[in-house]
Formats: structure tokens, sequence, C-alpha cells
């Protein structure tokens, strides 16, 4: 869902500097570069946490079920008391009891009940669902302005990426609430969602018209947007068999909602590889080269880039002076065609004057997606198909590269061409037939 061809490359620098500093003196700079280099490693490889907070009764349960497409957290009047709950991918399912101060329990299946009896201060659930896998739902206590609860709410939004504020439609966005949310921290207001719920009740859907205008208004510069979902009918939509309504989904705004969800996500994500690049390119790199470390430079001219990834390619299909003998029982005629097309492509860029980067990406572009269609045949082992992803991923991204004005595009690029070659390099290897 989320992911970007250009966060490989980030990945492999941030990798290479610890790599290289493993051996170098200790020195508390040094630690302190290591530490920032993990943690845009973890930051970049975890999953979005998404927070569902709201007043008792706003349906951010019911919001946090139909995303994670699983009807697993307890809605509407209940006399179960549960602290944070958080729900999360694991392979099988699992339930963990955790407390701030104390190692967690975790025992096989999904019981809440049982697990609030250990009177725990979180509940990790663990389920094999595919849309956990880019996401972490937090499911907070309901909150209210009017007593403690509300401190607990603003401690847990801080462990989230991006929230979803959820309203009841039938006494939207009341006083309590923007008081509430006014605490939080700006910059979660700016990738957060108003959601206003309970839009499947007649009297609400009626005042959708007049309604939103006046919550953009009231909660203007608290929230990327507002969103109206009538969740029971989304849930509904999505259940229909063989195949979801998909036209009743986008009627009662599940499909906004859904869409506003991957941009939240997607902002995030973006801002963690910008951060990455930054610390790399004004910390990371030069210490580098201050521990006397050769690093390639960040940029280089687009006609040199080109003649040097055409010279690669020419140096790959050089036959070796004495080849393993492993190497002779094997073949990868997919990358065959990926390298013989690359040095097409290269030869046309060398030979057309004028050269721009809009000129480069497209062209890239184009070729991701012809060699896509080779890919999506049968000539890819089914064990592979994830390649097919990458190579749709990469072509999104160069085709947004076209649009906005992307540092170092022209390593961007390289790296995200060079990618793909590795990519058909260690799935398309197979051994010759006899």
């Amino acid at each position: 869902m989320i992911n970007f061809p250009e966060t490989d490359s980030v990945l492999g620098q941030l990798k290479a500097f610890l790599s290289k500093t493993e051996a170098a003196p200790r020195s508390a700079p040094l630690d302190a570069m290591r530490t920032l280099a993990q943690s845009h490693i973890d930051q970049l490889t975890s999953a979005v946490a998404i927070g569902f907070a709201g007043e008792f009764g706003a349906g951010k349960s019911s919001l946090a079920n139909m995303l994670a497409g699983t009807d697993i957290l307890p809605t509407g009047p209940q006399h179960l008391k549960l602290p944070l709950v958080i729900v999360q991918y694991a392979a099988e399912p699992e339930t963990t009891v955790g407390w701030w101060d104390k190692a967690p329990e975790s025992f096989p299946g999904i019981d809440l009940e049982k697990a609030a009896k250990h009177a725990p201060e979180f509940i990790s659930i663990g389920l094999p669902a595919e849309a956990l896998q880019e996401l972490v739902l937090f499911d907070l206590p309901g909150a209210g302005a009017l007593d403690e609860s509300y401190k607990q709410t603003l401690e847990l939004l801080k462990f989230v990426d991006c929230a979803i504020w959820c309203t009841n439609g039938t006494n939207a966005w009341r006083e309590t609430e923007r008081f509430l949310w006014s605490h939080v921290a700006k910059d979660l207001q700016e990738n957060s969602l108003l959601a206003v719920t309970h839009t499947d009740l007649p009297a609400v859907h009626e005042s959708l018209p007049r309604l939103v205008p006046h919550l953009e208004r009231d909660s203007e510069g608290m929230f990327q947007a507002v969103v109206p979902i009538g969740t029971p009918v989304a849930v509904q939509a999505m259940a229909q068999e063989p195949e979801p309504d998909f036209a009743l989904w986008s009627e009662c705004g599940g499909e906004d909602l859904a869409q506003h969800v991957l941009g939240l996500a997607a902002n995030r994500k973006t801002r963690d590889l910008e951060k990455a690049k930054a610390d790399l390119e004004t910390t990371l790199t030069p210490a580098l080269a201050a521990l006397g470390v050769a690093e390639e430079p960040a940029e280089t001219d687009l006609k040199e880039a080109a003649a040097a990834v055409a010279a690669a390619a020419a140096a790959a299909e050089a036959p070796a002076a004495e080849p393993e003998p492993e190497e002779t029982d094997l073949e990868n005629p997919l990358l065959d065609d990926w390298k013989a097309a690359l040095r097409a492509l290269l030869t046309e860029l060398r030979n057309t004057p004028d050269l721009n980067i809009t000129d480069l990406l497209q062209r890239c572009q184009e070729l991701v997606d012809d060699f896509t269609e080779n890919l999506e045949s049968d000539r890819i082992d089914p064990a592979a198909d994830w390649v097919v992803g990458e190579f749709e991923n990469a072509s999104d991204l160069l085709t947004l590269m076209q649009f906005e004005d992307t540092p170092h595009a022209t390593e961007t690029v390289l790296n995200v061409m060079t990618q793909l070659s590795d990519n058909l390099s260690w799935a398309g290897t197979r051994p010759k037939d006899s």
C-alpha cells in the first residue's frame, strides 16, 4: 500500500553507514549518529500507527473494526472496560496484556475478556489481516473533557503517527471535544482527520450539506479534512457477495475515508523519508568522509550518469575470464531482456540533445511500463509475483517525480532502475532446462 522505491535506496545508505562505522573507534558523537541511523531504519520499515479517539459513544471502535477488516473490538454499550487496545499484524491470532513498568504476557487466540481480567494498562491484538501489514491501529479509551480521562487520551496520542478523531454526527464537534483536541501537538493535528460518525442515521445524513461546511469552518487548522462516514453501511457494503457493493461503499463515505487514511499514512512515510535523506546529507555521509570512508557522490551530470550506467551494463554483459562452474547452469531470460532494454534506452539518451531530467524520468517510466507487461505474462514464476508490484511502484514514483521538484532526482531514478535490476536478478535466476 505504502511503498516508495526510493525508500530502498535510503535504507541501503543507512545500513551501509552502520556497516562502515562498525569497526570505527567508539565515541559519543559516532554512537549518537549510529543511533540516529538505526532510528531512521526502524521508522522507515515500521507500520504507520493510526490512533482512533473520541468521546464516549462516538463510534471509534466500529470505525477501527471497519478499517481493519475484522469485527474484533467491542462496540456500543458494553460492560467490558478496556484500556488502550493496539491491533497489529501477526501470523497467528494472539493476545498480549501489557504494563508500562513490567514485562507483558501473551497467549494464543483473541480473548479480550480474559485479557481484561489481568488489569493491564494496554492490550495488543495480533491478527493475520492484510491491512495490518501496513497499519497499526490504536483504539483509545473513550475520552471526556469534563473528567481526568482527557489527560490519558493526550498522553496516548503521543504514540501515534496520525489520528482520527470521531465526533458523533447527532451532536458533532462539541466544545468539550474542541477543548481536548486543542491540546494535541500541532504536527499531529495537521496529519489527522475529523470523522463525522453515525451519518447512516436519516437525521444526520440529511443535515450533512449544512453540517460539514460548518465543521470545516469551526475546526479550521485543526485537521487535514472533515470526513462523514456511515460505518454500519460501509461494513455492509464491503460484506456483499459475490463482490462488495462499491457504489454503496462510495455513497456512505467509506471510499472517501479510506483514501484519506491512505493519504495520512503516505504523508507520514514521506516525512520519515525526507528526514532520513536530510540526515544522510547533512550528518551521516559527511561523517563517513571524516572517518576516511569513501562515498559515491550524491548527484552527477545527467549525461555522465547515463554514460556510467551504460558502461556498467556493458561490463555486466562481458563474459568472465574464468566463470564459476555453477554459473554455466543458470539462466535469467527476464534479466537479459531488461538489460537489453536498458542499453537501448541509454544509447538513445546519450544521442539526445538538450537532455533534461523530465525527459529522463518520462523515458524511464515508459520503459518500466512496457516491461511490466512482460512480467504479467506466464514468463514470471508465481513465487516471484511480488516483482510486478515493485515495477508498478517504480512507475508510480517516476510519474510523480515528473510533476514535482525532487531533490537529487538523477540519483533517485538511477537507484530505482538499479533496484529493479537487483529484483529481477534475485527473483528471475533459475537452473537451465536440461
